[in-house]
């Protein structure tokens, strides 16, 4: 029951002190679980602090009210009742709730952007694997086959961001294994002489950074599996991605044939290299290749900051 409450309470709810006087509290709630919580909580912890409760005005209009309060007590410290103040706060929670459906719709535009985006390179990916079909020279089939999968690698990211409830970072460990195994699906004959092994820690990254950094996985990746074992020889690719120090480090390394001494990769026609040097420039990382014991290329960069 209400025992005393200020006269400026018709400012805001269009009742007089003299209507609310006696009777029970819950006639300004708009939902009653709303003051049996604010009572739980007060009971337990002695007070309040800017604590939000929803009111109804006279009108029955929807108000939304900080309160801080505290538990009553008589002159030997029994509970009594509950005294403390009230601060509209309508306007500032119709801005924000306004403001969360805002962020809401860009969101979902921007989750269907995404899965726009995936389709289309999906399409692309297909258009390009159907046309490959007609193409006899097998050094031209390859072509295809290297740019339906650079259109399915950015399909992937784009997939990894729609499924995603954070549409600004991508979980880039779980990217890495589904491409590698993708990639080792394409060009890994069915004699088993070559093991995949994928090392990868959950970090994710800035869609600036997934997106050419993707593009690098599949070109080292398939350079690998395509270059390293050219006689059907046992060996393994290694797939890393870990942070280290304020940096992030990938790799992929095989024990194959080594990349041939006579090749500068920084200066190379290979297409797939000359992406991976510039895609790399394009992170602001650092690329080495290690020739020890087969072939390593190592890619150094700290993720930008936007």
């Amino acid at each position: 029951m209400i025992v005393e409450i200020s006269p400026s309470i018709r400012r805001y709810s269009g009742f007089d002190r003299e209507e609310l006087i006696g009777k029970p509290v819950d006639t300004l709630y708009s939902d009653p679980e709303d003051r049996k919580k604010l009572i739980e909580t007060i009971t337990k912890k002695g007070e309040i602090s800017d604590y939000e409760v929803k009111l109804r005005d006279k009108d029955n209009n929807l108000l939304y009210v900080s309160t801080n309060a505290h538990v009553w007590l008589d002159g030997n410290n029994n509970p009594i009742g509950i005294e403390g103040s009230l601060r509209d706060i309508t306007e500032r929670k119709k801005m924000e709730i306004s403001l969360r459906n805002v962020l809401k719709e860009k969101e979902m535009l921007l989750k269907e952007i995404h899965h726009r985006v995936k389709n289309n390179l999906f399409i692309i990916s297909s258009l390009l694997e159907l046309q490959s079909h007609y193409i006899q020279d097998k050094h031209s089939r390859n072509i295809f086959k290297e740019s339906q999968n650079r259109a399915k690698s950015m399909a992937l990211i784009h997939e990894r961001l729609y499924q995603s409830t954070d549409l600004k970072n991508i979980d880039f460990g779980d990217y890495i294994q589904i491409l590698s195994n993708e990639i080792f699906s394409t060009y890994a004959d069915d004699s088993g002489n070559i093991t995949l092994d994928v090392d990868v820690e959950d970090i994710k990254l800035d869609l600036n950074t997934a997106i050419p950094l993707g593009l690098i996985v599949n070109e080292l990746i398939t350079n690998s599996l395509k270059h390293a074992f050219p006689t059907g020889e046992i060996g393994i690719v290694k797939v890393g991605f870990h942070p280290e120090d304020d940096k992030y480090v990938f790799t992929v390394e095989d024990d194959g044939v080594g990349f041939p001494e006579d090749i500068d990769f920084q200066n190379t026609d290979s297409l797939g290299l000359q992406l991976v040097n510039s895609l790399t420039a394009q992170i602001d990382g650092e690329i080495e290749l290690i020739r020890a014991g087969g072939t390593r290329f190592k890619i150094t960069f700290a993720e930008k900051k936007l």
